[in-house]
């Protein structure tokens, strides 16, 4: 094997190393937006990681607290507290029943 070849592939190696590199940073970047969106979601009621923005007209309020319409979830008025970026939100718990953790709404809206 010639040492031009070898420099070449040895070149390649290194440019192949540097793609993946390159392709792992702007994935890990990708999976923190969201996450740094929504920063603000309380640990206690979500951990970022059940939550979601809606539209504010899908949660209606009840005698009984907050209707989200989509899926019949009802939170109590101890479960739903105002919104930090003026989007309404709601948790939902992850498996079969999906429960009603908690709610965010935009006051007055």
């Amino acid at each position: 094997m010639s040492a031009l070849y070898l420099t070449r592939k040895s070149e390649a190696i290194n440019e192949l190393r540097l793609m993946r590199l390159a392709l792992l940073i702007v994935a890990a970047l990708v999976a923190t937006v969201p996450a740094l969106a929504h920063s603000w979601y309380p640990l206690a009621c979500c951990g970022n990681m059940d939550c979601f923005p809606i539209a504010c007209d899908q949660l209606v309020e009840t005698v009984s607290g907050w209707l989200y319409v989509p899926t019949g979830n009802l939170f109590k008025r101890e479960q739903v507290q105002p919104s930090q970026d003026r989007h309404c939100h709601v948790c939902l718990g992850r498996g079969i029943d999906h429960h009603s953790i908690c709610a965010f709404i935009v006051p007055n809206v």
